[in-house]
């Protein structure tokens, strides 16, 4: 079944590319191209396993700013060419891997189809792209790897191709060798040359250009109103009927986690800086919860924790931190802490966290609920375990893996706490571990009896599932495949599905809330909010 048009949260020009790394503009002026950034799918709480990454190259009419190409791209990049005479567009990605390649792209993006092309036989960063001619091109590569910077004396190397086919380009069809000189390096992509640009052109048109990435939480108030958190934004809040923000609170960071506190008068939302290079090492500073009210925005107070963590709550107000530090010389790694009233009681330590294993954000949950892994181990047969607040006493109340023969390490992931005419259930997501990387039927969504854990329906996806909410009726789950699903909650049959779009183009979900009766708010990776509505029924 498919859903009724979505309206949009957040919307604005340019929102496609995150952060501008570098632009094009075609030779009649009537194109620009924006290779950009939409920011990372991990935080230092969980990690959402995609398949692609997050850089990604658009272009746009200059006329009227429409996005009329988009595509994913896997290293960031680099530089842009348009053809001076056939629709394609040149893109040169990469970056160095930290320890020995200097990996990338060049890519032939046709602009009659949408499609492109990766040209290279061999991955090699790209640094520089010019159209010496509608035959030539010159680029600018990377060596292949540190042994060769020795011998040239250089990391860049210089050479031209020319070929009568470019309009017929396939994949690896410039195979080696290029016929490569040497050649200084050259700076970086001026960054802040694309931000001018494109800040100029939204001005000239009467628009402001804000940078909007990553919205990670989203809730829905009693009254209509929309809380969402994303980086640089602790917590925001929108009108639910005329979708105006009604007030901001900006951070230092990014706003993860959002907890609204019994009585809906207020709202905790943790926040988190990103790492910092000190000492020769990548540290991460301590997590910071912030008790927002909800009828102006205010802070009315601020918890520092000690340590980066986990916002993890029930529903009578009670919450706690735990701690992700993933350094294991960390006397905390793992440990809990609670917060107000109970914050004077002893840590609890439940072994190590980190962020592809342990995740576990269950709403509406009666206890403090979190995984816990073997002792040395932390990743090997973790259970799902309730901590009481303010006592500190840790209960086991079953093993993630509901078919002990099989012996599968799970990941955790986000879920809902469900007292329907089923009876008590945790409906949660998850993965399967494998070595080689997402596997097909590896993701899925399980109901499981409460406390006990006996699954009662299963339901599996080949791609990750990125949020999850419920009610007594259904439940709703977004997939990094940009797909929204909406089970049975009784029998995990599906409702309804649906592919996410803005402006007819595919987005990338992190996040989900119910905001009232039959509608969902969703996040998304370029800081934008869908609200849907869902049938009641098929």
């Amino acid at each position: 079944m498919k859903l009724p048009e979505a309206w949009v949260l957040g919307a604005g020009p340019f929102r496609e590319i995150g952060q501008p790394r570098v632009t094009a503009t075609s030779s009649d002026g009537d194109l620009i191209a924006v290779g950009g950034d939409l920011g990372s799918l991990q935080w230092h709480g969980r990690d959402i396993p995609r398949g692609t990454g997050s850089q990604t190259l658009a272009v746009y009419r200059i006329d009227d700013l429409a996005c009329v190409h988009q595509i994913a791209v896997r290293w960031p990049v680099q530089c842009v060419a348009f053809h001076p005479t056939l629709p394609l567009v040149a893109i040169g990605t990469g970056s160095y891997d930290g320890g020995w390649f200097y990996e990338g792209e060049l890519l032939l993006l046709d602009l009659t189809t949408g499609t492109a092309v990766s040209l290279l036989e061999h991955p090699r960063q790209v640094r520089q792209i010019t159209w010496r001619s509608p035959q030539t091109l010159d680029l600018v590569l990377a060596i292949p790897c540190d042994a060769d910077e020795q011998r040239f004396g250089t990391t860049s190397l210089a050479c031209s191709i020319s070929r009568d086919d470019w309009d017929r380009a396939v994949v690896g069809m410039l195979r080696m060798p290029y016929g490569e000189t040497s050649v200084p390096d050259g700076p970086p992509p001026d960054t802040d040359a694309a931000v001018a640009a494109v800040s100029q052109l939204c001005r000239q048109r009467g628009q402001v250009w804000v940078v909007r990435r990553g919205v990670w939480a989203v809730e829905g108030l009693a009254d209509g109103r929309i809380l969402t958190a994303l980086e640089g934004v602790g917590l925001e809040c929108w009108s639910g009927t005329s979708g105006s923000l009604l007030w901001q609170v900006p951070v230092d960071g990014t706003g993860y986690q959002i907890r609204v506190l019994p009585g809906g008068q207020a709202a905790l939302v943790l926040t988190q800086v990103s790492q910092r290079y000190r000492d020769g090492r990548w540290t991460q500073d301590p997590s910071v919860v912030l008790e927002v009210d909800l009828d102006d925005g205010s802070v009315r107070k601020i918890h520092r924790s000690s340590s980066p963590a986990v916002l993890v709550s029930r529903t009578d107000g009670s919450w706690a931190l735990r701690d992700t530090d993933y350094d294991r010389r960390s006397s905390t790694a793992g440990d809990v802490a609670f917060g107000p009233p109970a914050d004077g009681a002893t840590t609890i330590p439940l072994g190590p966290y980190d962020l592809f294993n342990h995740f576990f954000d269950i709403r509406y949950a009666p206890e403090l609920l979190f995984l816990q892994g073997r002792r040395g181990e932390p990743w090997r047969d973790k259970w799902v375990v309730a901590v009481d607040a303010p006592r500190g006493r840790v209960r086991r109340l079953f093993p993630l893996e509901w078919d002990a023969s099989r012996g599968r390490r799970l990941f955790g992931g986000s879920g809902a706490y469900l007292d329907d005419t089923a009876g008590p259930a945790l409906v949660h997501s998850g993965a399967v571990h494998a070595r080689t990387g997402p596997l097909p039927g590896n993701a899925f969504v399980v109901r499981r009896r409460y406390p006990t854990g006996e699954p009662q329906w299963i339901f599996t996806a080949d791609r990750a599932a990125a949020a999850l909410d419920a009610d007594d009726t259904f439940v709703y789950v977004v997939f990094t495949s940009g797909e929204l699903i909406v089970l049975r909650a009784e029998g995990g049959v599906v409702h309804a599905r649906q592919e996410l779009r803005i402006a007819g183009r595919p987005v990338v979900p992190l996040s989900l809330a119910r905001v009232g009766d039959g509608r969902l708010a969703i996040g998304t990776l370029d800081g934008q909010v869908l609200v849907v509505s869902v049938p009641a029924t098929a």
